[in-house]
């Protein structure tokens, strides 16, 4: 992977770099606060300061998002980082307007211009490792996937399979199906949620299956995940760590460089893909696990860096 310089022209402007939270601002729990400690630890790193460093929040209207990044277009940021893909139509009509100004949108793969980085996270791999410690954990041989993404249910039930033929999986489809969620859950001892729109699954398991069924959830989009209370259920988390994509598009914007690796070249997608081979995926186990367990896990990370 390698920075790729932006034109002569780009060059002779005084780098800046500019933030664009979705909505909830900070203290979200989730993608703005995970960003926002990032950018704390690369700001201090590079020396970023205002006025060459700013951050803006949005009520979440497609008329304020696009009002704030033509602002910080206009004003001279040549680097501007959208996260979410809540900003995809925004990011794709701005970037078009101002195409000497360098894009960045986090945990998206969709928009297919070379003035934008779009920095995605190889959930699949997360949904392995996933499958994995469901099938290592599992007392009753048999784990649950909660969600309606045929790739990651795939993916999980491949890690299951890896660690044991023996564990079925049940498929929980959420939210497609009403009355799935509460029959699923009464079939499984360990699943694996990738719901992230609210606390509803969460609940569903403190409530009724407490002392039964133990989480597997995914950070920082499930905000809940936080929760004091949802600690007495969550087995482990699956993180998109945001630390390197920050400070990789930070150093490059201060370098008059852009983060544009081709991930989809068919598609004309550029940025930045991060994984459990470059530390973008990992996963923390909240509960202790046997030695035999955590060799394991490491042994099937070790097999996802080689793919």
């Amino acid at each position: 992977m390698a920075m790729t310089s932006l034109p002569a022209s780009a060059v002779e402007i005084q780098p800046k770099v500019a933030i664009a939270y979705d909505i909830g601002f900070l203290g979200d729990n989730s993608f703005n606060d995970a960003v926002n400690a990032a950018l704390s630890i690369a700001s201090k790193k590079y020396q970023l300061y205002e006025p060459f460093l700013r951050e803006v929040p949005t009520n979440g209207t497609a008329l304020d998002r696009l009002t704030r990044l033509r602002f910080l277009a206009k004003n001279g940021y040549t680097l501007i980082i959208a996260v979410g893909p809540g900003y995809r139509e925004t990011v794709r009509r701005v970037s078009m307007e101002y195409t000497e100004v360098q894009f960045a949108i986090i945990n998206d793969k969709t928009l297919g211009q070379l003035n934008i980085s779009n920095i995605a996270f190889r959930e699949d791999q997360g949904a392995y490792l996933a499958g994995v410690l469901s099938a290592l954990t599992t007392k009753r041989n048999s784990v649950g996937f909660i969600g309606s993404e045929p790739e990651l249910l795939s993916s999980f039930t491949r890690g299951v399979k890896a660690a044991s033929t023996r564990v079925k999986v049940i498929n929980i489809s959420y939210p497609d199906i009403d009355g799935a969620l509460m029959k699923g859950l009464a079939r499984v001892d360990v699943a694996y949620s990738t719901w992230d729109g609210d606390a509803a699954v969460l609940s569903a398991v403190l409530e009724n299956y407490s002392k039964k069924v133990s989480l597997i959830v995914e950070t920082p989009d499930q905000y809940f995940a936080k929760l004091p209370a949802a600690q007495k259920v969550i087995l482990a988390s699956i993180n998109k760590v945001l630390t390197k994509p920050i400070d990789q598009l930070v150093k490059a914007a201060l370098a008059n460089q852009a983060l544009i690796d081709v991930i989809d070249e068919e598609a004309g997608i550029y940025g930045r893909e991060y994984n459990v081979g470059n530390g973008g995926i990992t996963l923390t186990i909240n509960r202790k696990v046997t030695g035999a367990v955590l060799k394991r896990l490491k042994a099937e990370e070790l097999k996802l860096t080689r793919q």
